[in-house]
């Protein structure tokens, strides 16, 4: 009998780059996108299809669009201790014709691994303990880099505060140590944030997919070579993702906006200093657009590419802001999940 699982898509509404410090916060809102997979019992041994490409992997090295999920159900395999009899299939992706759009698909693909070996073993596992073993195997397969922050919005949904608490310190570490104990690590620091009701989001596409894992190392590269003004810019990222957390729980729409607004700024002078194109001509121009539309937009995620996320206030701002964009982005209205 075949169950069918599902995880958030993400988009970050404040803190990107900075949250990459251990302790700083962002914000990360699961949304009502969602990447599908079914889970199989049987068979012999594990086996993991996208069913959108017709790629599947059934041991040995992983290909490239089944990497994140087969390090991810390896490592649940570990944790339930069981039979590794199932399939896993993926339904459908987080794309735009084939070309990523920065939603964190592969963190929703290591949470639905996780998931369906979980199911699939009967082993009893809580949110926290998914959200780690997923977390390490992302965060692995990676490299060694990332917050956990997307992984936190494939898992819980909704608007969340992230500060990241990972333990590790290389990728070989993580591999070594248990799999009961990464389960039970608790990488990361997570609360619920309240939003209001009237909040509304969109997302412009910018035309082209980022290269997140060069950006990150670019910056990591700036706050090496240049610590104090790597400090400086996180405090501002940090400073606007407070505000915008601040006005979301007081109901402050003006703030809330303005907030965005000094997220994207900051941004764009992190981009600056570290000299790569955080917020690149297309995302500049989404981001203009919505201001001009009393709604306010910020580069989604590491920028660089991939969605501009519009936050308005209402169905007729959103209605203006998606009419200003629509001659120039695709735009895809999206709700919190």
């Amino acid at each position: 009998m075949s169950e069918r699982l599902e995880a958030f898509a993400k988009v970050f509404l404040a803190g990107e780059y900075a949250v990459l410090e251990p302790g700083r916060p962002a914000l990360v809102a699961g949304i009502d996108r969602k990447l599908h997979a079914s889970v199989d019992r049987g068979g012999r041994g594990l086996r993991i299809v996208h069913a959108p490409s017709g790629v599947s992997w059934e041991g040995g090295p992983a290909p490239a669009g089944l990497r994140f999920a087969a390090r991810a159900a390896q490592l649940a395999v570990r944790f339930c201790k069981g039979s590794a009899d199932l399939r896993i299939t993926f339904e459908d992706d987080l794309a735009l014709g084939g070309q990523k759009l920065g939603l964190g698909g592969s963190a929703a693909a290591c949470v639905l691994a996780v998931r369906g070996v979980c199911l699939a073993s009967g082993t009893r596992v809580g949110e926290e303990e998914i959200l780690a073993l997923a977390l390490a195997a992302h965060w692995a397969e990676q490299g060694g880099s990332g917050s956990g922050a997307d992984v936190a919005a494939a898992a819980l949904g909704g608007v969340v505060e992230v500060r990241s608490r990972i333990p590790w310190r290389s990728v070989e570490e993580v591999m070594s140590v248990p799999a009961e104990q990464i389960a039970s690590s608790r990488p990361l620091e997570v609360r619920r944030v309240r939003t209001p009701a009237e909040l509304r989001l969109l997302l412009a596409w910018a035309g082209a997919p980022a290269d997140t894992r060069a950006l990150v190392r670019a910056v990591r590269g700036f706050g090496s070579a240049q610590p104090a003004r790597w400090m400086a810019r996180a405090d501002d990222i940090s400073a606007a993702e407070e505000s915008l957390r601040a006005a979301f729980e007081s109901g402050s729409r003006d703030s809330a906006l303005e907030a965005v607004r000094r997220g994207a700024a900051a941004m764009a002078a992190l981009g600056d200093e570290a000299g790569i194109a955080i917020v690149t001509p297309e995302l500049a121009r989404a981001c203009a657009l919505a201001s001009g539309a009393d709604a306010a937009g910020k580069p989604s995620g590491a920028g660089g590419g991939d969605c501009a996320v519009i936050l308005a206030f209402g169905d007729e701002a959103r209605d203006r802001a998606e009419a200003a964009l629509r001659p120039h982005f695709p735009v895809f209205p999206v709700s919190l999940a």
